[in-house]
């Protein structure tokens, strides 16, 4: 363990203070952590960092950095390089930054970036997460952080319907279609669900499946998850085997809100926390990023109410014999297209297609210029 050198007294004690200043930290960062009445914000950030690993996460970017970069900043601490990379490296494991590799002409250089609450540092606690962890994070959800990832109105998310619920007349952009998606993969992984890992761990199963193993990772974020055994390889053929009995569930297929995305989660309505956070917000469409809607032929439906417990949104109603679609509630996900027995439900195109970012690091800067408005427009209210 290294030691702050003599005489710096940026901290003069750094178990009470260093929390605090890496919450602030993080609170920069596009998708923000907002400080709480109760403090629950920094129990869970000492279950994540140690004193000494949150004062140097407290010097790290939201974008990759490499050793060299970040030790200027922290030097001033007595941290050796040797050790700031052995404490990087631990930090890496257990899941409270990101890192990657890059190739370069002189070899491949090892990156450190800062990680989000989530999508990030919740997710790495996959297959090491402890009730303590989990109760914190429900709680923290509840209390600040689902303000926080709604108040851009744009989703980390989207959703795409599954195979089964779209037609030839359909015309899908790659980008909204599984196949492709998975097709156009340089590399595929695939994990456990940690909001399913959290709520066995709390004694509330998911009622939609007893799968676990249906969270995929592609292209370069694949190594993050072999490097800390998070999860394993698999082939393209066997991704869409596992896709296929995933739909069958009735899951929601949502990968990340790129036109090349990283992961694919597939959710339900009792675990995944977004969409159960979602269905808490007032006005929960506005975080919908979808390009498709349900839509019920009325003289074709029986009112058999085979999809009123298939949507995940609850945005089925019964209306005398027959069933209604509430169109803002709807995120298009097709499953209780499937269920109709009188084909009564097909999924329409939205009027007006949204166009996903095309890379992740795209999105993130789409929501900093979204908080940076929404800023200038408070300042300007004020």
């Amino acid at each position: 363990m290294f030691h702050l050198a003599e005489g710096k007294a940026y901290i003069t004690n750094i178990t009470t203070n260093i929390y605090r200043e890496l919450q602030q930290h993080l609170n920069k960062l596009p998708i923000g952590y907002p400080e709480t009445e109760s403090g629950v914000e920094i129990e869970l950030l000492k279950l994540l960092f140690t004193p000494e690993e949150a004062l140097i996460a407290t010097n790290m970017r939201l974008f990759p950095e490499p050793l060299k970069k970040i030790h200027r900043r922290v030097k001033k601490y007595g941290i050796k390089p040797k050790e700031l990379e052995e404490v990087l490296a631990r930090m890496y494991k257990k899941g409270s930054i990101s890192a990657s590799s890059l190739e370069t002409e002189n070899g491949i250089i090892k990156q450190y970036r800062i990680a989000f609450l989530a999508v990030g540092m919740f997710e790495y606690q996959v297959n090491q997460l402890t009730k303590e962890f989990y109760v914190n994070f429900e709680q923290y959800m509840d209390e600040g952080f689902r303000d926080e990832f709604a108040s851009t109105k744009i989703n980390q998310l989207r959703t795409i319907p599954i195979e089964k619920s779209l037609t030839p007349e359909h015309y899908i952009s790659t980008y909204d279609e599984l196949k492709e998606l998975i097709m156009n993969a340089r590399k595929i992984s695939v994990m456990n669900c940690v909001c399913r890992q959290g709520k066995d761990l709390i004694d509330k199963p998911c009622k939609a499946t007893d799968m676990r193993e249906l969270c995929f990772v592609f292209n370069d974020s694949v190594q993050h998850i072999i490097d800390n055994n998070w999860g394993r390889v698999i082939s393209k053929d066997e991704a869409l085997e596992i896709l296929t009995r995933i739909q069958g569930e009735g899951l929601i297929l949502q990968p990340g809100n790129a036109q090349d995305p990283n992961f694919l989660c597939c959710c339900c309505s009792c675990c995944c926390d977004l969409i159960t956070n979602m269905k808490k917000l007032e006005s929960p469409w506005e975080l919908i990023h979808s390009n498709y809607y349900a839509e019920v032929e009325y003289e074709s439906c029986v009112g058999c109410l085979s999809c009123l417990d298939r949507c995940p949104m609850e945005a089925l109603d019964q209306i005398d014999d027959a069933v209604q679609v509430t169109k803002n509630l709807c995120i298009g996900c097709g499953n209780c297209v499937v269920v109709c027995p009188e084909q009564a439900i097909t999924l329409k195109k939205k009027s007006k297609e949204l166009i996903p970012p095309k890379t992740t690091l795209d999105l993130y800067k789409e929501i900093m210029d979204r908080k940076a408005e929404l800023r200038r427009v408070e300042k300007g209210n004020a």
